[in-house]
């Protein structure tokens, strides 16, 4: 693999298999069969960074409630802050993806980042120990854990609570379109709010699209006024 120093130098982990490394940055678009290793490292991953935030968050917060830790985790865990993550280390350098989605600008996708991230936390799990894949998540999350700060509010949190306050009901959220291959595809989400009123957001996953809306919303005259 090319570069290969300069992932360990951007990762602060050396990889004992490299075969385990490649895997978890060959994206399925990449590989000639449907990359099974990438989707299982992904889906690995994914519930190894979950336990470990909550491990952190659970330390670092001890008088807080539940519904704070929580509203911490989906901070710490979305697609949003796990793209930014993925290129905090250079990451998107280094994932393999095909011709198409290359050119389709899927290196700066959040959602293909999001994933690859997710695949070398499992990665460095697997081929060390969970205390390899706590070291990498807590040296990577830091500056994202913010302990002086109060809980972090989700625009779609935010959004329904702002519905409540007004004593009009819940958000809606309605799927319009969905476009691309199923391997990158784009969505797009109406969120409509006391049947009077609606904007529209494409996300590359339907939880993004949603939350994209609710940035909307969540900005326009119709919420501010």
């Amino acid at each position: 693999m090319q570069d290969i120093k300069k992932i360990y130098d951007s990762i602060s982990y050396e990889f004992n298999d490299e075969k385990i490394l490649f895997d978890a940055v060959t994206h399925t678009t990449k590989a000639k069969r449907k990359n099974l290793n990438f989707q299982r490292l992904e889906f690995l991953g994914d519930r190894i960074l979950g336990l470990i935030i909550a491990d952190i968050l659970y330390k670092k917060f001890p008088n807080e409630p539940e519904g704070d830790l929580t509203r911490r985790m989906h901070h710490l865990v979305n697609e949003d802050t796990l793209a930014k993550i993925a290129r905090d280390i250079a990451l998107n350098e280094h994932i393999r993806l095909s011709y198409n989605e290359e050119k389709t600008g899927g290196r700066d996708k959040s959602a293909i980042l999001s994933d690859a991230l997710e695949a070398l936390i499992a990665a460095i799990f697997l081929d060390g120990d969970y205390q390899c894949a706590y070291n990498f998540i807590s040296m990577h999350w830091a500056n994202y854990l913010n302990y002086h700060e109060p809980p972090p509010i989700d625009p779609k949190t935010e959004l329904q609570e702002w519905c409540h306050s007004r004593g009009i009901g819940l958000p809606v959220y309605v799927e319009v379109e969905k476009r691309g291959p199923d391997h990158s595809p784009e969505f797009t989400v109406n969120v409509i709010l006391n049947n009077e009123f609606e904007v529209k957001a494409v996300g590359n996953t339907k939880k993004q699209a949603e939350r994209n809306a609710a940035i909307k919303a969540l900005g326009s005259e119709y919420v501010k006024s």
